[in-house]
C-alpha cells in the first residue's frame, strides 16, 4: 500500500485503450509498450501515493505519450524513407541536473540555423491533423495550455524550470515513447520502477528518438540541418548515443556537484509535493544523490574507454551563465560551424528575454534534504577529480 493509504487506480489497458481511440490506429511497433509500462504504473499505484489530480495528470501525460508513439509508427509505416533521413552532427548538450543545461540548449537553439524540438512539438511530435495555410497549428494552442496550467498547478517547479511552448526542451518528453522516462521515478515517488529502469538496456528509447527526429526532419524538409538537444540521461548512455549519433558533438556542462545536487532534489521536491499527499525530502534528496553519482560514475568509465575526446566539449556553469558569446564560439569551432553576427544577436536577445530567476529564486540546502557535502563530495570523488577545474 501507498504510503498514507492511497492506492492508484491507474491502469494500461485504460490508457491503450484510450489512445487507440483517441489516434485511430492499433499497432505500437517494437518492442511491445505493455510490458515498461506495467512497470511504471504498478509502481505509481502502489508507492507514489498520488493525489486525484496528480494521478490525473499521470494518466493524460501517458494517454498522450501512447498516442505519439502510434502516430510516429503509423508515419514510419506510410512512409519508410523515413528512418533514411540523415541527422548531421547533432549538439548533444549533457551535464548534472541543474548544471546550465537548459540555459545552453536555449541559447544554442535561438540560432535559427540549427534544428530543435520546441515543446509543442515534444508533446506532439507527430500532427494528428494538418493546418491549414495561415492557421496556427492546435499542437501549439495544446502545448501553451499545458504550459499555463503547469505554471497555475506547480509554481515552484515551474520558477526552477519555467516552460515555454515555443522553446526547446529536453528529451525526457521523448523518453516516454519508450516508457523509459526517469521523469516518473524522479518527479514521483516510484521506487520500484526506479530499480527497474537500473536494469534496462535504453536502446529502445535511441531508436525512437532517432526516428522521431527524423520524422520531425522529414517533415520540415530540413536535412543538413544540425540538431541541438539535450538531456541529461545521454550521461549514463554515451555508447549508445554515439551508436546512433556517430558523430554527435557532446557539450558537458559542470558544476560543483553539491550545488547541482540541493538544487536538482529541490526540483524534485516541488514536483513530488504538487501530486503526491506526502513527499519526504530526505527520501527526495537520497533519490537524486544516489541517481546523479551513478549516472556520473557511468560517464566517466565510458568517456574513458570510448576515446572520443574531439567530439566533447567541457564547459564551467559559471561561463554559461555570463559569457554567451565565448562558450558559443568554442561549440561552434569544434562542430565546424560559423557562428555568424545574426546568431549571435539571437543569442543575447534571448538572454535578455529569460533573465535568471525570472520567475522567482529558490532556496535550498543539502541539509534539508538529509545529505551533508561531505557525503556529495565522496560520491563524485572522481568525477571531481578529473572536472573540478571547471567548478
Amino acid at each position: 500500500m501507498a504510503d498514507g493509504g492511497r492506492i492508484g487506480t491507474l491502469d494500461p489497458d485504460d490508457m491503450i485503450a484510450a489512445a487507440r481511440l483517441a489516434t485511430g490506429l492499433q499497432e505500437f511497433g517494437a518492442p511491445d509498450v505493455r510490458a515498461p509500462l506495467q512497470v511504471l504504473v504498478d509502481s505509481l499505484n502502489k508507492e507514489a501515493n498520488l493525489t486525484p489530480a496528480g494521478e490525473a495528470g499521470r494518466r493524460a501525460a501517458l494517454v498522450r505519450a501512447l498516442s505519439n508513439r502510434l502516430r510516429l509508427n503509423a508515419a514510419i509505416e506510410r512512409d519508410p524513407d523515413i528512418e533514411h533521413e540523415v541527422i548531421v552532427r547533432p549538439i548533444v548538450v549533457v551535464g548534472l541536473p541543474r548544471s546550465g543545461t537548459t540555459k545552453l540548449q536555449r541559447v544554442l537553439a535561438a540560432d535559427p540555423g540549427l534544428q530543435k524540438l520546441p515543446l509543442w512539438r515534444l508533446l506532439e511530435p507527430v500532427s494528428s491533423q494538418p493546418s491549414s495555410r495561415g492557421e496556427v497549428d492546435p499542437r501549439f494552442q495544446r502545448a501553451e495550455a499545458y504550459v499555463a496550467k503547469l505554471r497555475e498547478g506547480a509554481p515552484a517547479m515551474y520558477a526552477a524550470h519555467p516552460m515555454y511552448a515555443t522553446e526547446a526542451d529536453e528529451e525526457v518528453f521523448v523518453m516516454e515513447l519508450a516508457f523509459l522516462a526517469n521523469i516518473n521515478a524522479t518527479a514521483y515517488r516510484a521506487p520500484t520502477l526506479h530499480e527497474w529502469l537500473r536494469g534496462q538496456s535504453y536502446e529502445s528509447w535511441y531508436i525512437w528518438f532517432k526516428r522521431l527526429l527524423q520524422c520531425v526532419q522529414r517533415e520540415d524538409r530540413s536535412a543538413g540541418r544540425p540538431w541541438v538537444l539535450k538531456a541529461p540521461h545521454h550521461m549514463g548512455f554515451l555508447p549508445l548515443l554515439f551508436r546512433y549519433f556517430p558523430d554527435a558533438l557532446v557539450c558537458h556542462t559542470h558544476r560543483d556537484p553539491a550545488i547541482a545536487v540541493s538544487s536538482f532534489a529541490a526540483l524534485a521536491q516541488a514536483a513530488r509535493s504538487a501530486n503526491q499527499f506526502t513527499a519526504d525530502p530526505r527520501e527526495t534528496g537520497r533519490y537524486c544523490l544516489e541517481y546523479s553519482a551513478e549516472r556520473v560514475r557511468t560517464y566517466v568509465r565510458d568517456r574513458e574507454a570510448l576515446g572520443r575526446d574531439a567530439q566533447f566539449v567541457d564547459l564551467a556553469y559559471r561561463d554559461v551563465v555570463s559569457d554567451v558569446a565565448g562558450v558559443a564560439g568554442r561549440i561552434y569551432t569544434a562542430a565546424g560551424l560559423e557562428l555568424t553576427r545574426s546568431a549571435l544577436d539571437a543569442m543575447h536577445a534571448w538572454e535578455r528575454e529569460h533573465a535568471q530567476h525570472k520567475h522567482g529564486r529558490g532556496r535550498y540546502t543539502l541539509e534539508e534534504f538529509g545529505l551533508t557535502r561531505s557525503e556529495v563530495e565522496s560520491e563524485f570523488s572522481e568525477y571531481s577529480a578529473r572536472f573540478g577545474r571547471y567548478f
